[in-house]
């Protein structure tokens, strides 16, 4: 049926229960409602404006300065430092501030309405996320208050960032202001995969999943595969600056290649964690506006993941130029050039679709138009430098600067602006003004192309990257002033979007539900939608369900019986449903969080944390790791149930799905499982760090350094294992109903693991390694403080389960908290043997 006429999803429905969810999902109004919100549509709102703020403050205004100052050679308007600090807050803030946020919120604003959900799966992990990223970005950007704005580059390389050549703060402002933002990343991230793979309409399986929630869950795992060991890579460099450690320092057996192989796992990957959203994005709107289906939509989702895979197999393409072995070499221009491979079939796919369908020329299949001309020319100059010869020549030159350029404007920022237009009437209610948005489109794709093209020529010629000056007479002097000129015209084109929003927002043309006769679910709703997204959840039939579902409440009898109960009960608790990951079948109905302070107060704890290293108040640190811990404990804190178990037990008869209205195993089951994962890649880092620096050194340990002994550690091993192993026993009891068992295994549980944490403190005390002496001493006593780190995370939970043990909490049926400790203690335990394992034995390896 024409989506044009087609009713929202809320006809039909008894008004009644509609208003009665609507006030229970809002909410609270005033400041405190804007402290403790935790609704999708307000996080993602706030990450994508926090995005755009950061843009216009550091994407352009430094960019307008370096392109000035570059217009005439030998001009004088900045200097070489002011030279230097702009160019390195340009690249930090495009590249941590700017495009993943606005994509992170893009997913947390849509998917709910997108797969047929009412809510994200974590809703204070959200707020916290968002906390956590605007705490971090102003952390970072108070440095020009002080007048302290790190020079080093947004890569930070070694040596020049270390304590030798960046004395002072300017260089903490960087790593630790951004390390906060990258744990905001992250914990989106987390909330971003279990909120696909989990919360979906019932019937939408996998392969009826939208292309842009296939793109967002790559996303968010290469997030978590990337942006750990950035942390890890960071948390190193502050050692050194802050507490004498020598990781980087290849005169005391460090490495400054060990920073650049850490970066650039996180850098390189970086570059396709912004491009995949956006060709999420592309996906969706080139359909739409072609009035016709995608061709290939599975080859674009096998595109999605093998670009994810294969991004993380090519870092060393940034470091052809240090001496690498040609092998090495070989291997990294290989993965360089077969990465084109997916990415061109995206290309054809979308041409193709183009191609066959009669396209409407509205301004956000413009801003597509435009990003496939200017990403195709991106690509082309990308295969050029995997070639090792060529990027040997082209290293550090404008050219590098253009090719980047435009992979991330036109390849990213495009499709940006292109789903601003194409989503803004479905949250606003109103369109944006379509001759101001062409306006916008020309003056972006002339300025960008008229900027940038001239950077490839001239770095041909010869002219190097990151030059605040040049002499006159080298041939450069036209392709700056073209490349000026180009910014002169992006300005305006920015300044026309910013004033298409506000007049637009303030009086737009009404859209009313559907105004691009769309596919898919958020279309079915009101513009804009209701706090809650859906009274009824819709049942998936085609991937296309607007425009193949006359009616979006039919289907199975068993889903339609599950979508009519759940829009009838609860009404009095955020109740949100689970479906299988394959294939979209309902798992669990579960109680959504709802409004809280705890991740604003968890956020400032973890800023504090950072705040004290900065200003070295070390037991600012203390205090703030106090409160972070206190707030996350406070923030899942059990609450009272708000109905009964004889309700609960009517639905589930009714419908045959579980109900928790304590909150989700499932969901806290994922949960669990990717902060598991998370500590794994860190741990992996450091692993990697570790024997990275054994390669690097012929003598390990240094000489007067006697191999450490084995017995105490393979004691303490033991001792966790068993402590592990008691959990496991306890949640048995607990199945069995034997509440006095279960509360015995808790505490034996720590018992054994505080006994094992003891043995293996008193051993490393022993030992006496100064890790500011030599590499060797730096990674032992990170990697064995990692470990002891997540073990008193485990140990926090157990006593946590121990408390509500105690008072009657848990039982048979409401474990699911004690079956998340078990799985955590258990890794617990793997990561101990695997991190002490590694600093005991690796010096026995020859």
């Amino acid at each position: 049926m024409s989506t044009e006429d087609q009713a929202p999803a809320y006809a039909g429905i008894d008004p009644g229960i509609h208003d009665r969810l609507n006030r229970l999902w809002a909410d609270p109004r005033g400041l405190w409602g804007q402290l403790t919100g935790v609704q999708n549509d307000k996080i993602g709102s706030r990450l994508l404006l926090t995005g755009f703020f950061f843009l216009l403050l550091g994407g352009s205004f430094d960019s307008f300065l370096m392109r000035v100052q570059l217009a005439f050679p030998e001009n004088d308007l900045l200097g070489a430092q002011l030279y230097n600090e702009l160019f390195t807050n340009h690249g930090t803030v495009t590249m941590f501030l700017v495009i993943l946020p606005i994509f992170e919120g893009f997913a947390i604003l849509l998917l709910p309405l997108l797969l047929g959900t009412r809510e994200m799966p974590f809703p204070r992990l959200g707020a916290f996320a968002y906390w956590a990223f605007l705490l971090g970005g102003l952390m970072y950007y108070s440095c020009t208050l002080f007048q302290l704005v790190p020079d080093a580059g947004w890569f930070a390389y070694t040596p020049l960032s270390g304590p030798e050549f960046s004395p002072g703060l300017a260089m903490d402002f960087w790593v630790l202001g951004l390390g906060v933002a990258e744990v905001g990343a992250i914990a989106a991230a987390i909330e971003i995969i279990i909120g696909v793979l989990k919360m979906r309409a019932p019937g939408m399986t996998l392969s009826r999943m939208p292309l842009f929630a296939w793109a967002v869950l790559v996303m968010a795992f290469m997030i978590l595969f990337g942006f750990t060991p950035l942390i890890i890579a960071s948390l190193l460099l502050e050692l050194d600056r802050g507490f004498g450690t020598q990781f980087f320092d290849p005169q005391q057996g460090g490495s400054s290649l060990l920073w650049q192989h850490l970066f650039w796992i996180f850098g390189h990957p970086e570059v396709y964690i912004q491009f995949v959203p956006a060709t999420g994005v592309v996906s969706m709107i080139v359909p739409v506006l072609t009035r016709t289906r995608t061709v290939g939509h599975t080859w674009l989702v096998a595109s999605f993941v093998g670009i994810g895979f294969l991004s993380f197999g090519l870092w060393a393409h940034h470091m052809f130029a240090v001496g690498l072995d040609p092998l090495v070499l070989s291997f990294f221009a290989a993965a360089s050039m077969a990465i084109g491979i997916p990415a061109g079939v995206q290309i054809v796919a979308w041409v193709a679709t183009i191609w066959t369908g009669r396209p409407l020329f509205r301004t956000p299949f413009l801003f597509v138009l435009g990003f496939l001309v200017i990403f195709v020319i991106g690509g082309i100059t990308g295969i050029m430098t995997a070639a090792v010869p060529f990027d040997l020549q082209a290293h550090d030159s404008y050219f590098v600067v253009g090719h980047l350029h435009y992979v991330l404007i036109g390849g990213v920022a495009f499709p940006i602006f292109a789903g601003v237009y194409y989503w803004f009437p479905k949250f606003t209610g109103k369109l944006l003004d379509e001759r101001l948005g062409r306006w916008n489109f020309w003056l972006l794709f002339l300025g960008t192309n008229l900027t940038f093209f001239p950077m490839h020529q001239v770095g041909l010629m010869g002219m190097p990257r990151r030059i605040y000056t040049y002499p006159a007479g080298l041939g450069w002097d036209l392709h700056n002033l073209l490349s000026t000129i180009g910014v002169f015209v992006i300005i305006p084109g920015l300044a026309v979007f910013v004033w298409n929003v506000v007049r637009s927002y303030r009086k737009g043309e009404p859209a009313g539900p559907n105004p691009w006769n769309a596919d898919t679910l958020e279309w079915a709703t009101t513009s804009p939608p209701a706090e809650h997204g859906w009274t009824r959840v819709p049942i998936v039939r085609s991937r296309h369900p607007l425009w193949d579902q006359d009616d979006l409440h039919t289907g199975e009898p068993h889903l339609e019986r599950f979508a009519g109960a759940l829009s009838r009960w609860p009404l009095t608790w955020r109740a949100a449903a689970i479906v299988g990951t394959a294939d979209g079948r309902p798992q669990e109905v579960f109680r959504v969080s709802g409004p809280s302070i705890w991740p604003l107060v968890a956020g400032s704890g973890l800023v504090l944390i950072f705040l004290a290293e900065l200003v070295k108040l070390r037991w600012g640190a203390l205090l703030g790791a106090l409160i972070l811990t206190g707030a996350v404990v406070r923030w899942n804190w059990p609450e009272d149930t708000p109905t009964s178990d004889e309700e609960e037990a009517a639905f589930e008869r009714e419908t045959g799905v579980p109900v928790n209205a304590g909150g989700s195993v499932v969901v806290a089951a994922w949960g669990t499982g990717l902060l598991i994962l998370f500590a794994a890649i860190a741990l992996a880092s450091l692993v990697l760090s570790y024997f990275y620096l054994r390669l690097e050194n012929p003598v390990w340990p240094p000489a007067g350094i006697p191999d450490p002994g084995l017995l105490a550690p393979a004691i303490a091993a033991a001792l966790v294992v068993a402590g592990a192993a008691a959990v496991g026993l306890a949640q048995a009891r607990l199945g069995h109903a034997d509440q006095r068992g279960f509360v015995a295994g808790l505490v034996a549980a720590l018992v054994l693991t505080g006994a094992g944490v003891a043995v293996q403190v008193r051993d490393l005390a022993a030992l006496g390694l100064d890790p500011g002496a030599h590499a060797y001493g730096s990674v032992f006593a990170t990697l064995a403080g990692f470990v002891l780190l997540v073990t008193t995370a485990a140990s926090i939970m157990l006593l946590t389960s121990l408390y509500w043990a105690v008072r009657g909490l848990y039982s048979a049926r409401r474990r699911a908290p004690v079956a998340n400790v078990v799985r955590f203690a258990t890794a617990n335990a793997v990561m101990w043997i695997v991190g002490f394992a590694t600093v005991y034995l690796g010096p026995h390896l020859t």
